[in-house]
């Protein structure tokens, strides 16, 4: 057989009582404040996402009011954020803001603010880094990659690091402005990313553009040693995509010698379709596997010829849905967020810094104190709401230490937990590799009928293995499915399995085009995007004018039947008209990997710098199994102990709540203790004289 069946795992309780032991005087390295950072989208945000580049002006709630960071009638951060942010861990803020970096430049955001680049522009670069002063953070600015032509980004970025960091001396011009808009002394600023999601191009940008692999090298590499040559003391990161192959092959090799971390970016798993149940599996699941993720990341850093640490500068669950009580809010997206967090932290993970996606207003944030993008008059940052999630970031502020200590579990249960968008099946005691050879589908027969509309036509067939679309005067946001491929009769249902597609394809323009969109294939579970959220996107085919190879690889559920398909038309501006061609499409699958079950508590510890208090935090990650265990204390010894004790019934709510507070019994250097199903506890342990 060319695909090997597996059979059905049994779900492995453990007979034994489950014991956490954790060695206190173990010397796990500090607490770094860095790995609790957040994210603010506080830029141009015209031709990125929904706001046409036509519209006049940017959004007040980015640009003028930095997403509620800053009180713009005062010129001054808000003052009810700044204090609602010393209940949460607050190491970085990352700046300007995912993808809106993509064509910020950080010239139109200084001076007087009648003379930047918009009207509107209050929360500039300066602004940003004085709020970065009233919550105690590091700054960490991205460097745009699409704001202008190549050539001229690494000077953009070299005046950029002068503007921050060089004493205001004639010899350093832009450091002079900065003192004339009065911030005479240098900013000190550390860490800055080359480009953010490169591989996406710039959206809605016109004209479209994306780099290659190649093109990203060569940016990357002009662009820091440009910034270095100004000041050598600072860090640059550089991009990867988790499972890009060819991109982070060409990308670690090109930029190795320049580069100081490895940017990664983690939405997993993707939970919209699923109930609280499957969910709250899928995500506990997901963060075991991020584990071997972060191997395999610095694996494939090594194989390229050096290992860095990484920068995982955006992370969150994946939940895009848009209700009041989507699960990005969610209880089980605060305890997914907070336990990964902590995994961050340990030594093993080699993670410089680690920034959630994010904390406040907008559309994932948890913390509110702007409804919608209508800002209030009067606008001071009062706090409107939290959510559920915000809870489990307010407990980790007060039990952490300054140094890592460190814990070790035997006798704990494990669950098992179906495949789900990002996430492979975790089942039984033994990880099974999914690296078999891709093994060829038949190419089924074209449904052309879906790929024709107003202004857009298509022809071709399966047999050549070629299509081509013809666009004139497009205008629309469309996905049409035109081909599916079903599930190999030799892997059974119950197993998840992964189509590749590769193929030849090149965009040409209509010399009389005066649009722009991102124009691709995508693939997607045959149920359909609101069913599965189960689909990704081949990006860069509008861009490639000479004929270029592509690929990608999609896995599916557990119960995917079948796979299609689709053409993707999105970030539409204005009338696009042109020919996409593609030759040689192919498709093939092989078995998906799986994991083993996974344990059902995760623990972490931390100390004060005197040794006297020790802070240690179980998560039970069974959905609905209380698990009592034996606590026990290697070089510790307590007299009084307490615990807060974060669960809710239902792990889907998104409503705030309160843990409950309980107090640890007896003393000395063990006790028992009963978690609760799908719950955080965090202990407070005090040593006597």
């Amino acid at each position: 057989m060319l695909f090997g069946a597996v059979a059905a795992s049994v779900l492995v309780l453990g007979a034994a009582e489950p014991v956490i032991t954790v060695d206190a005087k173990a010397d796990r390295g500090p607490v770094r404040e860095l790995v609790f950072g957040h994210n603010v989208e506080a830029a141009d945000n015209r031709g990125i996402f929904t706001a046409p580049l036509a519209q006049p002006e940017p959004r007040g709630l980015e640009v003028e009011f930095g997403q509620g960071y800053w009180d713009a009638e005062n010129s001054r951060p808000a003052p009810g954020v700044v204090e609602i942010m010393k209940t949460v861990p607050f190491g970085a803020l990352r700046y300007p803001g995912g993808c809106l970096a993509h064509n910020y430049d950080w010239k139109l955001t200084v001076g007087p603010r009648g003379k930047r680049g918009s009207g509107n522009w209050a929360f500039g670069l300066d602004e940003y880094l004085e709020t970065c002063r009233a919550l105690g953070c590091e700054p960490q600015i991205i460097i745009p990659d699409y704001a202008m032509e190549m050539k001229a980004l690494p000077q953009n970025a070299a005046d950029l690091v002068e503007y921050l960091n060089m004493p205001a001396e004639k010899r350093y011009p832009w450091a002079m402005k900065r003192a004339e808009y009065g911030h005479p002394e240098p900013y000190g600023v550390k860490y800055f990313e080359i480009g953010n999601e490169t591989i996406h191009g710039n959206h809605g940008g016109n004209p479209t553009r994306r780099y290659s692999p190649a093109e990203y090298v060569e940016y990357f590499n002009s662009v820091a040693a440009a910034m270095k040559k100004v000041d050598p003391s600072i860090l640059v990161g550089t991009q990867t995509v988790l499972g890009g192959d060819e991109w982070d092959r060409v990308v670690y090799e090109g930029t190795a010698k320049n580069a100081d971390f490895a940017i990664y970016h983690s939405y997993y798993p993707q939970v919209d379709s699923l109930e609280p149940g499957p969910a709250f599996r899928s995500v506990m699941a997901g963060n075991e596997q991020m584990r071997r993720r972060l191997r395999g990341f610095h694996r494939r850093m090594k194989e390229a010829g050096r290992d860095m640490p990484l920068g995982i500068t955006e992370f969150n669950i994946r939940s895009i849905a848009g209700k009041k009580d989507a699960y990005r809010y969610s209880y089980l997206a605060g305890m997914q967020c907070a336990e990964l967090w902590l995994d961050f932290l340990q030594p093993e993970a080699n993670v410089l810094m680690a920034n959630y996606w994010h904390l406040l207003n907008a559309m994932y944030g948890v913390i509110v104190t702007i409804p919608g993008a209508d800002v209030p008059a009067g606008y001071d940052g009062k706090l409107l709401e939290m959510k559920a999630a915000a809870r489990f970031f307010q407990t980790l502020k007060s039990h952490l230490g300054t140094e890592l200590a460190a814990t070790s579990q035997k006798n704990v249960p494990v669950f098992e937990a179906n495949a789900s968008p990002g996430v492979l099946a975790a089942k039984g005691d033994r990880f099974i590799p999914g690296d078999g050879p891709f093994v060829p589908l038949p190419l089924n027969a074209f449904r052309l009928n879906n790929l024709t509309m107003p202004g857009m036509s298509a022809e071709g067939s399966n047999a050549s293995r070629s299509l081509t679309v013809r666009f004139r005067d497009f205008r629309q946001e469309t996905y049409p499915d035109f081909v599916t491929v079903f599930r190999p009769k030799e892997i059974p249902m119950g197993r998840a399995w992964e189509l590749e597609v590769s193929f030849e394809a090149k965009f040409t323009p209509a010399p009389d085009s005066t649009g722009s969109a991102t124009i691709g294939l995508g693939m997607m579970d045959i149920r359909g995007w609101a069913a599965t959220h189960n689909a990704t996107a081949i990006y860069g085919i509008n861009v490639a004018k000479e004929w270029t190879r592509f690929r990608e690889t999609l896995l599916s559920l557990d119960d995917t039947q079948a796979m299609v398909l689709t053409g993707r038309v999105q970030h539409v501006q204005g009338a696009i008209s042109g020919t996409l061609e593609i030759r040689d499409l192919r498709v093939a699958a092989r078995p998906a990997g799986q994991c083993p079950a996974y344990q059902g508590l995760s623990s972490f510890a931390s100390r004060s710098a005197d040794g006297k208090t020790l802070w240690l935090i179980v998560f039970n990650r069974s959905l609905d199994s209380e698990i009592p265990a034996k606590i026990e204390l290697e070089g510790f010894r307590y007299a009084a102990g307490s615990a807060e004790v974060l669960y809710q019934d239902d792990p889907g709510t998104v409503k705030y709540f309160e843990p409950q507070k309980e107090a640890v019994p007896g003393s000395g250097s063990s006790f028992r203790w009963k978690f609760k199903p799908h719950s955080m506890t965090a202990f407070t342990l005090t040593a006597g004289e």
